[in-house]
This record gives structure tokens, C-alpha cells and sequence, in this order.
């Protein structure tokens, strides 16, 4: 953000710039860069405080920008991207916008756009085809890629932040009740395997859990909690 560069890139070892792209003006909004690879082109996607932006990697060329505003220009969440669609979404009822990228992806075309599905910060799960994530008016959606059609929604979960591991999602619902969901990854309904309660730590149910090798780590407050999900002999 800010006239110095509204997304720059840095020298990992030594903290030098390597570009600044300073050819398009706007604030920035939380959300994480990510690069992916389209046709086998790398391109760089990430959420200003009011934009969809794509760049070169390489150079930090700037490729195009979508508008995407929102209240409080929050743009939180990571886009995701599948059979040449970009997917990004945000809360405050804003919901989540398509965008079908051009062979060489210089370019997009917009697909569909949703207003079920307005993910404030918590990110979302692409598979096989279809979105899974926490809706900010506290229910949890799961929607098709190609389409944007609703497949399903239920407010036995609300806003949460989900992760995939091994076909099933874990849900970490916040903010008050911190509540751990287990629910099957499958666009044909709602299916829940289990539940728990995080009970230590204090404060709001914010941070964004994390799985590796077989464990569930979750932070509330200044605790930090390891599960072990690896199936018992």
C-alpha cells in the first residue's frame, strides 16, 4: 500500500527490494499475496483495500485489476484458484466475485458473482471443484467453482476459519464460542463427524489454525493447544 509501492518484493536473505509497483495507487487490506500457475505462467494475485490485483512475479509488472470494494475496505482473504478461475471473496455482506482468466491470464472476464458467501477474514478450501468457507452472517457454505451455484448451507456452523486435511474440514468457529468442527468435504450436504470446545486460553477466537504431521495446533490468547488427530492402533 501507500505511493512507494502497492506491492513489493523483497530479497528473502537480505531484505532488498527487488521492484516496487508503484503504477497503480490504493491502500492495502490484510490479505496475503499468493502465486499460482495458469497455463504454465506464473502470476501473482492478491486484494488492495478496494481491488483484484494480478502481477508478474518476476518483475512486478502489473497484468490488470478488478474492483472489488467492501465496508472498511477489508479485502481479508487469500484468493484461490482452479480451472482458470480466480475466486475472491469478502464479508460485510459483500460476498465473492469469479473471474475467468484469459489463456495468457493478462486479462479476466467476469464469471459469477455470489452474495452468500461473504468470508470476512477466514479464508476458504478449494476442492475438487468446489468452495467450502465460513460465511460472515454466521453460516458455513459450500459452493460450485464453474457455476457459483449454492450447493449447500447451514447454520449449525457459523464464521470460521477451515482448514483440509485427508477429505475432511476443520473448522475453527469464532469469535465467542470457539467451537471445533469436523465435517465432511462433500458438495452433496452438510455432514458433521464431531465437535469440541476450546476451553483454555482467553479472548476472541481469531488466529487461523494450522495441521502438520498429524497434529491440530490452535492459538487462543497467549495458549497454545496441540491435537493429536492421527488414527489410534
Amino acid at each position: 500500500g501507500g505511493t512507494e509501492g502497492v506491492v513489493v518484493a523483497l530479497n528473502k536473505m537480505t531484505g532488498e527490494t527487488v521492484w516496487a509497483m508503484k503504477e497503480f495507487q490504493d491502500r492495502a487490506s490484510y490479505c496475503s499475496p499468493v502465486i499460482i500457475a495458469h497455463n504454465g505462467r506464473r502470476l501473482l494475485l492478491t486484494m488492495t483495500a478496494a481491488n483484484i490485483l494480478c502481477l508478474d512475479p518476476a518483475t512486478g509488472a502489473l497484468l490488470w485489476n478488478h474492483p472489488h470494494r467492501t465496508e472498511y475496505d477489508i479485502n481479508a482473504v487469500s484468493p484461490v484458484y482452479g480451472d482458470g478461475i480466480l475466486y475472491c471473496s469478502s464479508g460485510y455482506k459483500s460476498g465473492g466475485v469469479a473471474l475467468k482468466l484469459s489463456d495468457d491470464g493478462a486479462s479476466v472476464t467476469e464469471a459469477w458473482t455470489d452474495k452468500t458467501l461473504d468470508c470476512q477474514h477466514h479464508g476458504v478450501v478449494l476442492l475438487g471443484g468446489y468452495i467450502y468457507g465460513g460465511a460472515h452472517r454466521n453460516s458455513f457454505v459450500c459452493l460450485e467453482l464453474a457455476t457459483g451455484k449454492v450447493m449447500w448451507t447451514t447454520e449449525e456452523v457459523r464464521q470460521g476459519v477451515v482448514e483440509y486435511a485427508d477429505g475432511m474440514l476443520y473448522i475453527y468457529e469464532g469469535p465467542k464460542r470457539g467451537i471445533v468442527h469436523l465435517v465432511k468435504a462433500a458438495p452433496e450436504g452438510f455432514e458433521r463427524a464431531g465437535m469440541f470446545t476450546v476451553t483454555e486460553g482467553d479472548g476472541n477466537h481469531w488466529a487461523h489454525p494450522a495441521i502438520a504431521n498429524g497434529v491440530l495446533y490452535i492459538r487462543h490468547g497467549d495458549v497454545l493447544l496441540a491435537y493429536n488427530l492421527r488414527a489410534t492402533p
